[in-house]
């Protein structure tokens, strides 16, 4: 379950077998195979990879897919018309062949496509979230924690976290939590919380908080995925004696398809339930600093859109951003089919809310964030900056960072974390 998707021997070997099946289903020795079924497939492939990668990708994903993920899809597509094709004129032995290399191809060319988001990095990570690090639920809150006034600094400066509680392994723990929508109504699917090692301390403070949000299509689990959280915070958390935000990934889409882009609409109220209903929950759950100055928000491409969209219309709640290769604009495809869909055709609406309009026409004077692109991401990359130059030209509290190497993936997320994790620190004051 360990073994690498990315790197490794299993890459290489499940695309020697995709290959070797894609050579199998491809060669017979018929003219009418080669005249006219191959042909037809390979052309069929090619219609509907490019019909599901612009039209239907645009529909769902409000994006078209990137050009190696649709040859890709064509890939799998063509193999298994020429699967079908397999199954007449021959021998029953050569069916079941032709099955288990539709299956190679399959797997071969999914793998290519897993790689090039970075999704799954191990096997096990297919078969959902999967943690050595994973407890039940939210532990109960302590009343007698927190008793005590600190003196004034950088809470990592002035508070030594003691106990036997504390994870002896150093390492964080993280659990499922519900995040009901009491006040919005919108059904978010259920989160995560990422538990520093110092939460677990007998004198235990209460700890800031960032509010994580994954892309469309996702899940909340995806960031928990292949210990991509915990890793970077467990990192942070080792150099400040155990002490590191308290994370909750919230889901801000309601299902893998959805797309209601973080505004009260006909949609969903998804405005309400991430300004609202989520720091409600957190606060009923958590042992967190109430202080919203020490809260944060972030998120990985729609969920990186929303999060500047919470800052921007609720600095109050989130006055720190993270937009990893967010979009430029919330949008289900087009500003048409944007102001349709959730403005009811009302554009004056839509710029109420939209942060590139909020930006240079409010000022925000206690807000300050991040806008993370990917080195390798020509879709995003390029709305990144022209946010960041947007919000700096109107005096905002705003930097700006290109991962190298990466694109609109998850290697982007994990750098852009760790990259943005000591300015972190400081704005949520945890460090000096």
């Amino acid at each position: 379950m360990d073994v690498s998707l990315i790197i490794g021997w299993l890459p290489w070997t499940l695309m020697a077998l995709g290959i070797l099946g894609g050579c199998y289903l491809l060669w017979r020795r018929e003219r009418w195979w080669w005249f006219y079924l191959v042909p037809g497939v390979l052309l069929l492939s090619a219609v509907v990879a490019w019909i599901l990668g612009h039209t239907v990708a645009r529909e769902l994903f409000a994006q078209d897919l990137n050009t190696s993920d649709q040859v890709w899809t064509g890939v799998q597509i063509a193999a298994m018309g020429l699967f079908v094709g397999n199954l007449f004129k021959t021998r029953w032995w050569r069916k079941i062949i032709a099955f288990f290399a539709l299956i190679a191809v399959i797997a071969a060319a999914g793998n290519q496509i897993n790689k090039s988001y970075l999704q799954y990095p191990a096997v096990g990570d297919i078969f959902g979230v999967s943690s050595d690090q994973e407890i039940s639920g939210p532990p109960p809150v302590n009343p007698k924690h927190s008793g005590a006034p600190l003196p004034p600094g950088p809470l990592a400066s002035v508070w030594t976290p003691t106990g036997p509680n504390i994870p002896s392994d150093g390492k964080g723990r993280v659990s499922e939590i519900e995040l009901p929508g009491t006040i919005s109504g919108f059904q978010g699917r259920t989160g995560w919380v990422y538990y520093p090692p110092a939460y677990f301390a007998d004198n235990a403070e209460p700890l800031p908080v960032l509010v994580l949000m994954s892309g469309q299509p996702g899940n909340p689990g995806e960031l928990i995925t292949g210990n991509r959280l915990q890793g970077v915070m467990d990192e942070f958390a080792s150099a400040h004696n155990g002490i590191a935000p308290v994370v909750v990934v919230a889901d801000e889409i309601g299902s893998d398809l959805a797309n209601p882009i973080c505004v009260d609409s006909p949609l969903g109220n998804v405005d309400t339930y991430i300004s609202k209903d989520v720091p409600n929950a957190i606060n009923a759950q958590l042992e967190v600093d109430s202080n919203h100055a020490h809260w944060a928000i972030g998120g990985f491409s729609a969920g990186g859109t929303c999060a500047f969209q919470m800052a921007t219309n609720h600095p109050d709640i989130y006055p720190n951003f993270i937009d990893i290769v967010g979009e430029l604009e919330p949008t289900l495809g087009s500003r048409q089919a944007t102001l349709d869909g959730a403005f009811g055709g009302d554009e004056a609406k839509f710029k109420a809310v939209n942060p590139l309009d909020l930006i240079q026409t409010k000022k925000f004077p206690n807000m300050s964030g991040w806008f993370i692109a990917g080195s390798e991401d020509p879709t995003f990359g390029p709305g990144m900056k022209q946010l960041y130059d947007t919000a700096k030209a109107a005096g905002l509290d705003v930097y700006f960072w290109e991962s190298p190497g990466t694109g609109h993936d998850w290697g982007t997320v994990g750098a852009g974390l760790e990259h943005v994790l000591p300015w972190l620190g400081q704005r949520l004051g945890l460090t000096n």
